[in-house]
């Protein structure tokens, strides 16, 4: 194992560990309450759901998917070349 191997497998575990504790701090998409309440389509957080901590967690876990697996594939051929 060369040097670029090991940073490149500890940058992939932050990398991994990053991306499931944001997932694991949204919310669930399950609407099955909202079918039995009524929903809250007119409330406030239903007129900004753009606004929301959910919202904005779920942009930042598409962008920390798309580093997740460009590093990936940046180790991998890396790895493949500097042998």
């Amino acid at each position: 194992m060369n040097v670029f191997e090991i940073i490149g497998g500890i940058i992939l575990l932050l990398a991994c560990i990053v991306l499931v504790v944001l997932v694991m701090l949204q919310e669930g998409k399950d609407r099955s309450t909202q079918a039995i309440t009524g929903g809250f389509s007119d409330s406030y957080l239903g007129k900004n759901s753009g606004r929301t901590l959910d919202a904005i967690l779920g942009r930042i876990t598409k962008y920390a998917a798309i580093v997740f697996f460009v590093l990936t594939l940046l180790v991998s051929v890396f790895t493949v070349y500097l042998k």
